[in-house]
Protein backbone atom coordinates (compact mmCIF):
# COMPACT_ATOMS: atom_id res chain seq x y z
CA UNK A 1 0.00 0.00 0.00
CA UNK A 2 2.87 2.34 0.85
CA UNK A 3 4.52 1.45 -2.45
CA UNK A 4 1.34 2.41 -4.31
CA UNK A 5 1.21 5.75 -2.50
CA UNK A 6 4.86 6.36 -3.28
CA UNK A 7 4.21 5.65 -6.97
CA UNK A 8 1.27 8.07 -7.02
CA UNK A 9 3.38 10.80 -5.41
CA UNK A 10 6.19 10.22 -7.90
CA UNK A 11 3.85 10.36 -10.91
CA UNK A 12 2.10 13.41 -9.43
CA UNK A 13 5.44 15.21 -9.11
CA UNK A 14 6.33 14.35 -12.74
CA UNK A 15 2.88 15.49 -13.87
CA UNK A 16 3.27 18.83 -12.12
CA UNK A 17 6.74 19.46 -13.58
CA UNK A 18 5.51 18.60 -17.10
CA UNK A 19 2.55 20.99 -16.75
CA UNK A 20 4.82 23.78 -15.52
CA UNK A 21 7.27 23.26 -18.40
CA UNK A 22 4.82 22.92 -21.30
CA UNK A 23 1.92 25.23 -20.38
CA UNK A 24 1.36 28.79 -19.23
CA UNK A 25 0.77 29.47 -15.55
CA UNK A 26 -2.89 30.42 -16.15
CA UNK A 27 -3.71 27.42 -18.36
CA UNK A 28 -6.76 25.34 -17.42
CA UNK A 29 -6.14 21.58 -17.67
CA UNK A 30 -8.73 19.05 -18.78
CA UNK A 31 -8.24 15.30 -18.37
CA UNK A 32 -7.16 14.95 -21.98
CA UNK A 33 -4.49 17.67 -21.54
CA UNK A 34 -2.96 15.76 -18.63
CA UNK A 35 -3.13 12.39 -20.38
CA UNK A 36 -1.47 13.83 -23.51
CA UNK A 37 1.69 14.56 -21.49
CA UNK A 38 2.49 10.84 -21.47
CA UNK A 39 3.17 10.70 -17.72
CA UNK A 40 0.30 8.38 -16.75
CA UNK A 41 1.08 4.86 -18.05
CA UNK A 42 -1.59 3.38 -20.31
CA UNK A 43 -3.74 6.52 -19.91
CA UNK A 44 -5.05 4.99 -16.68
CA UNK A 45 -7.87 7.39 -15.72
CA UNK A 46 -8.25 6.21 -12.08
CA UNK A 47 -4.48 6.62 -11.61
CA UNK A 48 -4.67 10.10 -13.14
CA UNK A 49 -7.40 11.11 -10.69
CA UNK A 50 -5.28 9.83 -7.78
CA UNK A 51 -2.37 11.96 -8.98
CA UNK A 52 -4.47 15.09 -9.42
CA UNK A 53 -6.07 14.59 -6.00
CA UNK A 54 -2.59 14.30 -4.50
CA UNK A 55 -1.61 17.59 -6.14
CA UNK A 56 -4.83 19.22 -4.90
CA UNK A 57 -4.09 18.05 -1.36
CA UNK A 58 -0.60 19.55 -1.64
CA UNK A 59 -2.15 22.83 -2.87
CA UNK A 60 -0.20 22.49 -6.16
CA UNK A 61 -3.40 22.09 -8.19
CA UNK A 62 -6.63 24.01 -7.84
CA UNK A 63 -9.87 22.33 -8.90
CA UNK A 64 -12.29 24.64 -10.72
CA UNK A 65 -15.61 24.32 -12.48
CA UNK A 66 -16.19 25.91 -15.89
CA UNK A 67 -19.38 27.61 -17.03
CA UNK A 68 -20.48 24.43 -18.82
CA UNK A 69 -20.12 22.45 -15.54
CA UNK A 70 -16.85 20.76 -16.54
CA UNK A 71 -14.09 20.23 -13.99
CA UNK A 72 -10.64 21.62 -14.75
CA UNK A 73 -7.38 22.00 -12.84
CA UNK A 74 -5.15 25.02 -12.68
CA UNK A 75 -1.50 25.14 -11.72
CA UNK A 76 -0.37 26.77 -8.46
CA UNK A 77 3.24 27.89 -8.06
CA UNK A 78 5.21 25.97 -5.43
CA UNK A 79 5.88 29.11 -3.39
CA UNK A 80 2.14 29.91 -3.36
CA UNK A 81 1.34 26.32 -2.44
CA UNK A 82 3.69 26.57 0.55
CA UNK A 83 1.83 29.69 1.67
CA UNK A 84 -1.53 27.94 1.32
CA UNK A 85 -0.34 25.02 3.44
CA UNK A 86 0.38 27.38 6.36
CA UNK A 87 -3.01 29.12 6.24
CA UNK A 88 -6.17 28.31 8.13
CA UNK A 89 -9.39 27.34 6.36
CA UNK A 90 -10.92 30.81 5.92
CA UNK A 91 -7.57 32.39 5.11
CA UNK A 92 -6.84 29.70 2.53
CA UNK A 93 -10.26 30.30 0.95
CA UNK A 94 -9.67 34.05 0.66
CA UNK A 95 -6.13 33.57 -0.63
CA UNK A 96 -7.42 31.16 -3.30
CA UNK A 97 -9.93 33.72 -4.60
CA UNK A 98 -7.27 36.45 -4.76
CA UNK A 99 -4.81 34.06 -6.38
CA UNK A 100 -7.30 33.19 -9.14
CA UNK A 101 -7.68 36.87 -10.10
CA UNK A 102 -4.07 37.04 -11.32
CA UNK A 103 -2.72 40.48 -12.28
CA UNK A 104 -6.21 41.98 -12.59
CA UNK A 105 -6.94 41.93 -8.86
CA UNK A 106 -10.32 41.31 -7.26
CA UNK A 107 -12.77 43.68 -5.59
CA UNK A 108 -13.39 43.08 -1.87
CA UNK A 109 -17.13 42.65 -2.48
CA UNK A 110 -16.42 39.95 -5.05
CA UNK A 111 -14.24 38.16 -2.50
CA UNK A 112 -17.09 38.27 -0.02
CA UNK A 113 -19.67 37.00 -2.52
CA UNK A 114 -17.43 34.11 -3.63
CA UNK A 115 -16.42 33.01 -0.12
CA UNK A 116 -19.74 33.73 1.70
CA UNK A 117 -17.74 34.89 4.70
CA UNK A 118 -19.02 37.42 7.22
CA UNK A 119 -17.48 40.86 6.79
CA UNK A 120 -15.69 40.74 10.14
CA UNK A 121 -14.16 37.34 9.32
CA UNK A 122 -13.19 38.50 5.83
CA UNK A 123 -11.54 41.65 7.21
CA UNK A 124 -9.58 39.55 9.71
CA UNK A 125 -8.38 37.19 6.96
CA UNK A 126 -7.33 40.06 4.70
CA UNK A 127 -5.48 41.75 7.55
CA UNK A 128 -3.64 38.51 8.34
CA UNK A 129 -2.71 37.91 4.69
CA UNK A 130 -1.47 41.47 4.32
CA UNK A 131 0.54 41.16 7.52
CA UNK A 132 2.27 38.06 6.13
CA UNK A 133 2.94 39.97 2.88
CA UNK A 134 0.95 37.42 0.88
CA UNK A 135 -1.42 39.97 -0.69
CA UNK A 136 -1.51 43.72 -1.29
CA UNK A 137 -4.08 46.40 -2.04
CA UNK A 138 -4.14 47.96 -5.51
CA UNK A 139 -5.93 50.98 -6.95
CA UNK A 140 -7.73 50.61 -10.25
CA UNK A 141 -7.66 53.79 -12.36
CA UNK A 142 -11.09 52.91 -13.78
CA UNK A 143 -12.61 52.38 -10.31
CA UNK A 144 -10.53 54.49 -7.88
CA UNK A 145 -13.04 54.16 -5.02
CA UNK A 146 -13.05 50.34 -5.04
CA UNK A 147 -10.66 48.51 -2.73
CA UNK A 148 -9.02 45.68 -4.62
CA UNK A 149 -6.54 42.95 -3.70
CA UNK A 150 -3.99 40.87 -5.57
CA UNK A 151 -0.96 38.70 -4.77
CA UNK A 152 1.98 40.64 -3.36
CA UNK A 153 4.48 39.22 -5.83
CA UNK A 154 2.56 40.24 -8.97
CA UNK A 155 2.71 43.50 -10.91
CA UNK A 156 -0.74 44.92 -11.76
CA UNK A 157 -1.84 44.75 -15.38
CA UNK A 158 -2.15 47.89 -17.51
CA UNK A 159 -5.94 47.71 -17.17
CA UNK A 160 -5.45 48.30 -13.45
CA UNK A 161 -2.64 50.86 -13.43
CA UNK A 162 -3.57 52.65 -16.67
CA UNK A 163 -0.24 51.79 -18.27
CA UNK A 164 2.90 53.86 -18.57
CA UNK A 165 1.02 57.17 -18.70
CA UNK A 166 -0.24 56.95 -15.11
CA UNK A 167 1.81 57.58 -11.96
CA UNK A 168 0.24 56.36 -8.71
CA UNK A 169 -3.11 56.23 -10.47
CA UNK A 170 -2.87 59.83 -11.77
CA UNK A 171 -2.43 60.73 -15.42
CA UNK A 172 1.09 62.16 -15.89
CA UNK A 173 0.43 64.96 -18.41
CA UNK A 174 4.01 66.32 -18.38
CA UNK A 175 5.46 62.91 -19.18
CA UNK A 176 2.94 62.39 -21.98
CA UNK A 177 3.68 65.79 -23.53
CA UNK A 178 7.45 65.29 -23.42
CA UNK A 179 7.31 61.86 -25.07
CA UNK A 180 4.71 63.02 -27.61
CA UNK A 181 6.90 66.00 -28.53
CA UNK A 182 9.91 63.77 -29.06
CA UNK A 183 7.87 61.41 -31.23
CA UNK A 184 6.54 64.24 -33.39
CA UNK A 185 10.02 65.67 -33.96
CA UNK A 186 11.47 62.22 -34.70
CA UNK A 187 8.74 61.44 -37.23
CA UNK A 188 9.10 64.91 -38.76
CA UNK A 189 12.80 64.34 -39.45
CA UNK A 190 11.88 61.20 -41.39
CA UNK A 191 9.00 62.85 -43.26
CA UNK A 192 10.78 65.85 -44.86
CA UNK A 193 14.10 66.35 -46.58
CA UNK A 194 16.20 69.50 -46.43
CA UNK A 195 16.84 71.43 -49.65
CA UNK A 196 20.49 72.59 -49.89
CA UNK A 197 20.75 76.37 -49.46
CA UNK A 198 22.11 78.54 -52.28
CA UNK A 199 25.67 79.77 -51.77
CA UNK A 200 25.95 83.47 -51.11
CA UNK A 201 22.29 83.74 -50.18
CA UNK A 202 21.75 86.31 -47.48
CA UNK A 203 25.10 88.09 -48.13
CA UNK A 204 25.33 91.76 -47.23
CA UNK A 205 28.11 94.39 -47.12
CA UNK A 206 29.16 95.72 -43.72
CA UNK A 207 31.87 98.03 -42.46
CA UNK A 208 34.60 96.66 -40.20
CA UNK A 209 36.35 98.47 -37.34
CA UNK A 210 39.12 99.61 -39.74
CA UNK A 211 36.58 101.31 -41.99
CA UNK A 212 36.91 98.77 -44.79
CA UNK A 213 33.91 97.18 -46.38
CA UNK A 214 33.52 93.46 -46.01
CA UNK A 215 30.94 90.93 -47.13
CA UNK A 216 29.26 88.84 -44.45
CA UNK A 217 27.05 85.92 -45.35
CA UNK A 218 24.12 85.31 -43.04
CA UNK A 219 23.00 81.74 -42.56
CA UNK A 220 20.18 81.00 -44.95
CA UNK A 221 16.84 79.80 -43.63
CA UNK A 222 16.49 76.04 -43.90
CA UNK A 223 14.03 74.84 -46.50
CA UNK A 224 12.29 71.48 -46.28
CA UNK A 225 10.18 69.65 -48.82
CA UNK A 226 7.96 66.59 -48.32
CA UNK A 227 8.90 63.31 -49.91
CA UNK A 228 7.09 62.27 -53.11
CA UNK A 229 3.97 60.11 -53.00
CA UNK A 230 5.96 56.98 -53.87
CA UNK A 231 8.21 57.34 -50.82
CA UNK A 232 8.03 54.30 -48.53
CA UNK A 233 10.62 55.15 -45.88
CA UNK A 234 8.32 56.67 -43.29
CA UNK A 235 9.03 55.41 -39.73
CA UNK A 236 7.14 52.37 -38.48
CA UNK A 237 5.68 51.81 -35.02
CA UNK A 238 8.56 49.52 -34.09
CA UNK A 239 11.15 52.06 -35.25
CA UNK A 240 9.46 54.86 -33.29
CA UNK A 241 9.23 52.67 -30.17
CA UNK A 242 12.89 51.75 -30.45
CA UNK A 243 13.89 55.42 -30.87
CA UNK A 244 11.91 56.47 -27.79
CA UNK A 245 13.41 53.73 -25.61
CA UNK A 246 16.94 54.48 -26.79
CA UNK A 247 16.59 58.25 -26.30
CA UNK A 248 16.61 58.10 -22.49
CA UNK A 249 13.57 60.38 -22.32
CA UNK A 250 11.55 57.77 -20.43
CA UNK A 251 12.68 55.99 -17.23
CA UNK A 252 10.79 52.82 -18.21
CA UNK A 253 10.79 50.76 -21.36
CA UNK A 254 7.66 51.57 -23.34
CA UNK A 255 5.87 48.91 -25.32
CA UNK A 256 4.54 49.42 -28.81
CA UNK A 257 0.97 49.54 -27.43
CA UNK A 258 1.77 52.60 -25.31
CA UNK A 259 3.53 54.31 -28.22
CA UNK A 260 0.56 53.63 -30.50
CA UNK A 261 -1.67 55.44 -28.01
CA UNK A 262 0.50 58.56 -28.34
CA UNK A 263 0.63 58.23 -32.13
CA UNK A 264 -3.16 58.11 -32.27
CA UNK A 265 -3.33 61.18 -30.02
CA UNK A 266 -0.96 63.07 -32.34
CA UNK A 267 -3.11 62.06 -35.32
CA UNK A 268 -6.23 63.40 -33.58
CA UNK A 269 -4.33 66.65 -32.93
CA UNK A 270 -3.55 66.81 -36.68
CA UNK A 271 0.20 66.67 -36.12
CA UNK A 272 0.79 63.24 -37.68
CA UNK A 273 -0.89 61.16 -40.37
CA UNK A 274 -1.23 57.37 -40.18
CA UNK A 275 -0.22 55.43 -43.30
CA UNK A 276 -0.74 51.81 -44.36
CA UNK A 277 -3.40 51.08 -41.75
CA UNK A 278 -1.36 52.60 -38.92
CA UNK A 279 1.90 50.76 -39.56
CA UNK A 280 3.75 53.95 -40.60
CA UNK A 281 3.41 57.64 -39.75
CA UNK A 282 4.43 60.95 -41.27
CA UNK A 283 4.44 64.50 -39.94
CA UNK A 284 2.41 67.39 -41.32
CA UNK A 285 5.05 69.93 -40.25
CA UNK A 286 8.74 70.04 -41.09
CA UNK A 287 11.39 69.73 -38.35
CA UNK A 288 12.07 73.47 -38.12
CA UNK A 289 8.43 74.29 -37.45
CA UNK A 290 8.09 71.47 -34.93
CA UNK A 291 11.26 72.51 -33.14
CA UNK A 292 10.12 76.14 -33.20
CA UNK A 293 6.83 75.70 -31.40
CA UNK A 294 8.21 73.07 -29.02
CA UNK A 295 10.96 75.42 -27.79
CA UNK A 296 8.58 78.37 -27.53
CA UNK A 297 7.86 79.35 -23.93
CA UNK A 298 4.31 78.67 -22.77
CA UNK A 299 2.02 81.68 -22.69
CA UNK A 300 1.43 82.87 -19.14
CA UNK A 301 -1.89 84.21 -17.97
CA UNK A 302 -2.35 87.79 -19.10
CA UNK A 303 0.37 87.64 -21.78
CA UNK A 304 -0.16 87.91 -25.50
CA UNK A 305 0.92 84.84 -27.52
CA UNK A 306 3.93 85.33 -29.80
CA UNK A 307 3.32 85.58 -33.53
CA UNK A 308 4.43 82.58 -35.53
CA UNK A 309 7.21 83.14 -38.04
CA UNK A 310 5.32 80.98 -40.52
CA UNK A 311 2.00 82.82 -40.11
CA UNK A 312 0.51 84.00 -43.36
CA UNK A 313 1.93 81.30 -45.63
CA UNK A 314 -1.46 79.66 -46.08
CA UNK A 315 -4.15 82.18 -45.32
CA UNK A 316 -7.14 79.95 -46.07
CA UNK A 317 -6.19 77.40 -43.42
CA UNK A 318 -4.65 79.81 -40.89
CA UNK A 319 -7.20 82.59 -41.02
CA UNK A 320 -10.48 82.37 -39.09
CA UNK A 321 -12.34 82.19 -42.43
CA UNK A 322 -11.23 78.63 -43.27
CA UNK A 323 -12.73 76.75 -40.31
CA UNK A 324 -15.57 79.26 -39.76
CA UNK A 325 -18.95 77.47 -39.70
CA UNK A 326 -20.66 80.63 -41.00
CA UNK A 327 -18.30 81.10 -43.96
CA UNK A 328 -21.04 80.67 -46.58
CA UNK A 329 -23.22 83.26 -44.87
CA UNK A 330 -20.41 85.84 -44.59
CA UNK A 331 -20.88 88.71 -47.09
CA UNK A 332 -19.73 92.37 -47.08
CA UNK A 333 -22.41 94.54 -45.48
CA UNK A 334 -24.39 91.54 -44.25
CA UNK A 335 -25.32 90.44 -40.74
CA UNK A 336 -22.18 88.27 -40.79
CA UNK A 337 -19.40 90.13 -42.59
CA UNK A 338 -15.60 90.63 -42.58
CA UNK A 339 -16.15 94.12 -41.20
CA UNK A 340 -17.87 92.84 -38.07
CA UNK A 341 -15.70 89.69 -37.56
CA UNK A 342 -14.01 89.82 -34.16
CA UNK A 343 -11.45 87.18 -35.13
CA UNK A 344 -10.20 88.43 -38.51
CA UNK A 345 -8.54 91.72 -37.51
CA UNK A 346 -6.35 90.24 -34.70
CA UNK A 347 -5.14 87.51 -37.05
CA UNK A 348 -4.48 90.04 -39.83
CA UNK A 349 -2.43 92.23 -37.46
CA UNK A 350 -0.25 89.25 -36.47
CA UNK A 351 0.44 88.43 -40.12
CA UNK A 352 1.51 91.99 -40.94
CA UNK A 353 3.41 92.38 -37.68
CA UNK A 354 1.85 95.73 -36.69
Amino acid sequence: MAAAGSRVNELASQLYDACADQFDADHSFYQQDLLSLGIIPGDDLPLLLQCTQSLVNQKLFRLLETQNKRLVWRLVAREDAEKLQTLKGDESLVFGVIHSSGRSGVWIRNIQSRTNLHKSILDRCLKTLEGKNYIKTVHNVKHPTKKMYMLAGLAPSEDVTGGAWFTDGVLDANFINSVAGYIEYTVSRKSWYEVPADRGRGAKRIKTETGKTDVMTEPAEKTFLPYPASYAGYPTVDAITRAVNESGITPVQLGSESVVQLLQMLCFDRKLVALNNGTQYKSLKNPEIVKGYQTRKPVLEGEEPQSSVNLGKNGMTESPCGPCPSFRLCTPGGAISPETCEYFDPWFEKVLGF
